[in-house]
């Protein structure tokens, strides 16, 4: 086997790697919004669950963007999740834009009223979460681990088993992050029964 220390790698070296292997990540594409009220869109791939109970997800971002300035200021945002249908206006919205930019407003991204937070969601996503800020972490030199307590959780007619509360993924199409340019959408899925007591 090939050995990489990180303590012998810059942090690009150390971020291809990583990020090629830890796949695929689920996106979430976050909208925020600064004090003068202009919306920021931003796709964030280091994304997942930390708790059932309060329902806290994360995200971490690896520089001081918009999106973490906003967090701070406002402590509140939308989570949606990427499918097939607005990847590529997700992909618009990672340019890098000065903080008085709104990507929403430069790319045409539809939005619409949130029920639980003041900041506007993304119109056509089939799922989002209104999240508040619970923690922030400042992480090493750069990154920034953002701790968000989920206070809603929308999903599409389509998308959800009412009675059961299951949701259909294959509905849901959910689009992923690989490395460099790539993302997979969901392929073959199979089932394992768990080991029980």
């Amino acid at each position: 086997m090939k050995t990489f220390k990180t303590k012998d790698m810059n942090s690009k070296e150390a971020y291809k790697l990583i990020s090629g292997l830890v796949i695929p990540r689920p996106i979430a594409w976050l909208t925020t919004q600064n004090s003068q009220g202009i919306v920021n869109a931003a796709p964030f791939s280091f994304f997942n669950v930390v708790s059932k109970e309060p329902v806290i997800v994360s995200i971490a971002m690896t520089e001081m963007k918009d999106s973490v300035r906003n967090l701070l200021e406002r402590e509140e945002g939308v989570i949606h999740l990427v499918n097939t249908d607005n990847v590529e206006a997700m992909n618009k919205t990672s340019a890098p834009l000065a903080a008085n930019e709104s990507e929403v407003e430069k790319f045409g991204i539809n939005l619409t009223e949130s029920q639980e937070v003041k900041v506007p969601a993304i119109a056509n996503a089939k799922a989002r979460l209104e999240v508040i800020l619970h923690k922030h972490i400042p992480v090493g030199k750069t990154s920034h681990l953002m701790l968000l307590e989920v206070k809603n959780i929308l999903v599409d007619d389509t998308v959800i088993d009412e009675e059961k509360l299951y949701i259909k993924a294959e509905a849901l199409d959910p689009v992923a992050r690989l490395s460099g340019r790539a993302y997979t959408a969901l392929g073959e899925t199979f089932e394992i029964t768990r080991p029980i007591k």
